[in-house]
């Protein structure tokens, strides 16, 4: 997460080049050799970007006019579909989370659409279940499906949900059709998710499926995401010329803008942090 957020401030300090790094963020989208995995890291690159490029613009004499804001908005719903190619949708989770954080830097409500994403079973059609039992695959996703005029990101949501229903309807698809097997999985057999040529050189391999190491660095990136998720949670938007924290500015803009505390309560609060002051200082090995 760290190497994002220092690639986002270097794009952030040449914005005056975005016409170009933008199209860079395009180009490596579209090249079919880069990874699956690869391509999900640049998507929570995008999120990192827009968040910073928000924060960034939004400060006390910026100059910065939200770069790279627009151009990734308008392109968000022809890159999902690049980061969610075909039928496969093993980062769909990790693009979920990460067009929730986009859409709280656009400020684009997406209630509605993250409740449909987890009642996923809600949104198959009962002429798409009888196609489930008749093993018929889901149709491919094509942006010129998605209605014309709306909100980019709208149009995000509206793919990413279609995908969602894609995802739960191969799978349903799988359990019906495919064989099972209940018999225990060693570690081996359970990642060997991509077909070997060992044998057969000629034998054809779907390139987007995961490797072994691919879920391993995967699952290692969604554990650091997750842990970097939680450090701005009290990032607060100081006052603006301020400085300096003061105690009162603390106490009344931050610790009671839910609820005030009584006076006598608010006292006590505040000299437990003396007292907490008085051990820190006696702590120290030189004297403050």
């Amino acid at each position: 997460m760290q190497s994002l957020l220092r690639a986002a401030h270097f794009a952030l300090k040449h914005s005056e080049s975005e016409d170009y790094l933008f199209y860079a963020i395009i180009d490596l989208l579209d090249d079919p050799k880069v990874e699956l995995n690869t391509k999900s890291t640049v998507f929570q690159f995008i999120d990192v970007l827009i968040h910073e490029s928000f924060f960034i613009s939004q400060q006390t004499n910026s100059h910065y006019n939200y770069p790279y804001v627009h151009n990734l908005k308008l392109a968000l719903p022809k890159i999902i579909l690049k980061v969610l190619p075909g039928t496969n949708n093993a980062n769909l989770y990790n693009i979920f989370n990460n067009l929730k954080n986009i859409s709280e830097s656009l400020n684009v409500s997406y209630s509605d659409y993250e409740k449909q994403y987890k009642d996923v079973e809600t949104l198959l059609s009962t002429e798409e279940l009888e196609s489930v039992e008749m093993d018929i695959p889901y149709p491919e996703i094509n942006l010129e499906e998605i209605e014309e005029g709306s909100d980019p990101a709208v149009q995000a949501w509206e793919i990413l949900l279609r995908k969602r229903k894609q995802s739960h309807y191969e799978r349903l698809r799988l359990l019906k059709h495919q064989k099972y097997r209940d018999d225990a999985v060693n570690e081996e057999e359970m990642f060997s998710i991509r077909p070997s040529r060992v044998g057969d050189p000629t034998k054809k391999v779907n390139e987007l499926m995961l490797s072994k190491k691919q879920i391993l660095a995967r699952m290692e990136d969604d554990r650091e995401t997750h842990k970097k998720s939680k450090e701005t949670l009290w990032v607060v938007n100081r006052p603006s010329g301020s400085n300096t924290l003061t105690e009162e500015e603390f106490s009344n803009y931050y610790w009671q803008r839910i609820e005030k505390l009584p006076t006598k309560k608010m006292t006590e609060f505040l000299s437990s942090f003396d007292e907490m002051n008085r051990l820190a200082s006696a702590s120290y090995k030189d004297p403050i």
